[in-house]
């Protein structure tokens, strides 16, 4: 019986030796993921809007605006594909809304296709950059509803973070909005935290 018992604790024990080898292997040799789990949002904006909206060229998306901020005029807009941009008061913030482009072959699952749009977008920049943007963390898909948004960061060489929403419209057309810290005035841009709760409420507010 005793001998039974020993063949069976040393059985057990390089069964055991054999099961942390592997595992000691796995947890050295693992990928990480490329984008944050999905997370939900409250469809309630968490910062005061106004009843001003602005719409893209095709009219497949509106938004509504922060209370205070303003729509600058189209002739102070950089590029052809953007067609919106809005600043708030102290002028340490603007948002700019844009078309990003047409992508082939996306993705029908909805987190699949936001998180090709977030990859998209985070490449137009560096290209658009010379290469000097830098992504900040990873990309994370956001849903309000059966809306489904991809959020993402990023810095220039300046080293302002930027924060920005990517997205489908029901046509199929492709949008982002960037939070764009403003050096202009010589006021202290908000902080993260604040900035996250504001492209939140903005984003909660894009109806498509």
């Amino acid at each position: 019986m005793r001998l039974v018992s020993h063949r069976a604790l040393r059985l057990c024990g390089m069964m055991f030796i054999m099961m942390l080898s592997g595992l000691s292997g796995c947890l050295f040799v693992w990928e990480e993921e490329e984008f944050y789990p999905p997370m939900s949002l409250s469809p309630k904006p968490e910062i005061e809007m106004s009843r001003n909206t602005l719409e893209s060229k095709s009219g497949d998306m509106i938004a509504f605006i922060p209370k205070g901020w303003t729509i600058l005029e189209k002739d102070l807009h950089p590029s052809s594909d953007v067609f919106a941009i809005i600043v708030d008061s102290t002028l340490t913030l603007g948002a700019v809304f844009s078309s990003i482009g047409s992508i082939p072959n996306m993705p029908k699952d909805n987190n699949e296709r936001v998180n090709e749009l977030m990859r998209f977008a985070i490449e137009r920049h560096k290209q658009r950059s010379s290469n000097t943007i830098v992504q900040i963390g990873k990309g994370r898909s956001l849903s309000i509803g059966r809306r489904i948004f991809g959020m993402l960061e990023f810095a220039g060489a300046d080293g302002l973070h930027t924060k920005a929403v990517v997205w489908q419209s029901k046509t199929g057309n492709h949008y982002e909005c960037a939070l764009v810290p403003l050096d202009l005035m010589g006021s202290r841009i908000p902080d993260d935290s604040v900035k996250s709760r504001i492209l939140r409420s903005i984003t909660s507010m894009i109806m498509f």
